[in-house]
């Protein structure tokens, strides 16, 4: 965000010697900018959360706070804010060392107005540049994001129609777990979010199983098992283009079936190496199939439920999670008998 027309940029001139700062001052009134000095960092701090700025003019030997102190701390407040750090001739190994932390530039004092000037400008029109550049990336990640999940939404949905016994399946399941991920609490709105989108994605992998096994009524063969096992990793397969960006939801859709006494599938992994999002989806993908009709039996209770995940805790399920799905227990709705 700029405070000001392209014209006429707002500085702010960092600068503890009177003299330097009304002598830069004025140079830089004189090429156009409009300029806030001050004496230290701390009062240029004030200044910052006040004022907006267009970019940084700032000594690198400052009292109290340094010049390099003074731009850590705006990159953490101002990312996209240009810094133009001044210096002697014998802090210049500081100096270019402070472009690592992020200062656009560094001049010698004393500068000549002219190169002060156009040195600010190609700041301001590369931050701006970059900035943009950044934005459009993470348009283009996002949009790209979104048109993936909608194609596998509609594979998940062309899995789920044909079997009226697992329809809407993988909502349920990411509600389930949403709600347990709160009540946890402590993960940030990232961490929900890839929870969220792992349970929906869950059983993905299903695509790469014969439909005559997954709907067999039957015990299933012990080589038909073996194939169901490995839908964990055919929809891990199919996330891959998630893995660069959102790696732990394909670890999510990966580790889901795994036990916490590592006697799960694919990978056998136990304990807190199981990724906390498919700890919570796999106690919300029981909770669902216990509580929904199968052909062979109609939806069991919440209680049954419940006694089967206590009786399961440290062995399926992680134990610290089972008193998490006890307390949202009552605010799940009641299975549909």
């Amino acid at each position: 965000m700029t405070s000001t027309s392209a014209q006429s940029p707002c500085v702010l001139l960092v600068e503890d010697d009177v003299e330097q700062l009304n002598f830069a001052r004025l140079a830089l009134e004189r090429e156009g900018f409009q300029v806030t000095g001050v004496g230290d960092a701390h009062a240029a701090v004030k200044q910052l959360h006040a004022q907006d700025f267009d970019v940084v003019v700032s000594d690198l030997r400052l009292p109290g706070m340094s010049g390099v102190q003074f731009l850590r701390y705006v990159r953490l407040y101002r990312s996209d804010l240009p810094f133009v750090m001044l210096t002697g001739m014998n802090d210049v190994p500081t100096a270019v060392s402070s472009m690592r932390d992020g200062a656009d530039e560094y001049l010698l004092k004393p500068v000549d107005p002219v190169t002060l000037r156009e040195r600010l400008r190609t700041a301001i029109v590369q931050r701006a540049e970059k900035a943009a550049a950044g934005r459009q990336a993470r348009q283009a990640e996002t949009a790209g994001l979104i048109g993936f999940l909608r194609g596998v939404h509609a594979l998940i949905n062309s899995l789920e129609m044909k079997d009226q016994y697992t329809r809407d399946h993988s909502k349920k399941v990411a509600g389930v777990s949403m709600t347990m991920a709160r009540e946890l609490g402590g993960l940030g709105r990232k961490e929900i979010r890839e929870i969220r989108v792992g349970a929906l994605l869950h059983d993905v992998g299903k695509i790469g199983v014969p439909q005559a096994i997954l709907h067999k009524n039957g015990p299933l063969t012990d080589a038909e098992w073996d194939l169901v096992k490995q839908h964990p990793l055919f929809g891990a397969r199919i996330l891959q283009p998630l893995a660069k960006n959102h790696p732990e939801v394909q670890k999510i859709v990966r580790h889901e079936h795994e036990r916490w006494d590592g006697r799960g599938y694919p990978d056998g992994i136990a304990g807190e190496a199981i990724p906390l999002g498919a700890r919570l989806i796999m106690i919300a993908d029981t909770y669902d199939a216990i509580c929904s009709t199968r052909p062979y039996r109609k939806a069991l209770s919440k209680d049954h439920a419940l006694q089967v995940m206590r009786e399961g805790s440290g062995t399926q399920f992680d134990p610290a999670l089972v008193p998490v799905f006890e307390r949202v227990l009552a605010v799940l709705p009641e299975p549909r008998y």
